[in-house]
């Protein structure tokens, strides 16, 4: 799983790799109910108004860990920050690059 802006450069930023996805991501995403989320697998494009629903989603899915997977188990930290880290990434986004086109992300 990874984020990709897409615009006058691309940018990978790896989020998580696909067995990790399946195996612990997916499993809380399918609990929880998370409609956005729930794509990430097969990859997602959204639209700049549909940002403020991706983040939501993943601050709910920030805040399901702990009910799901411990501080002590073995990749709960891998967890916690890579997730930490999208969402600070996704935070940053200019929302005017993305309503002039001039840049597109894409979650999967």
């Amino acid at each position: 799983m990874q984020t990709r802006q897409r615009g006058m450069m691309g940018i990978l930023r790896p989020v998580s790799g696909e067995d990790t996805y399946l195996k612990y991501w997916l499993p809380v995403i399918k609990q929880e109910g998370y409609a956005w989320l729930r794509g990430m697998g097969i990859g997602i494009d959204f639209d700049p108004e549909n940002l403020p629903e991706v983040l939501d989603e993943l601050r709910q899915l920030q805040a399901a860990f702990p009910r799901y997977y411990t501080p002590d188990h073995e990749h709960y930290e891998y967890l916690t920050s890579r997730i930490a880290n999208l969402i600070t990434e996704l935070e940053a986004i200019n929302p005017d690059d993305l309503a002039s086109g001039k840049l597109k992300l894409f979650l999967g």
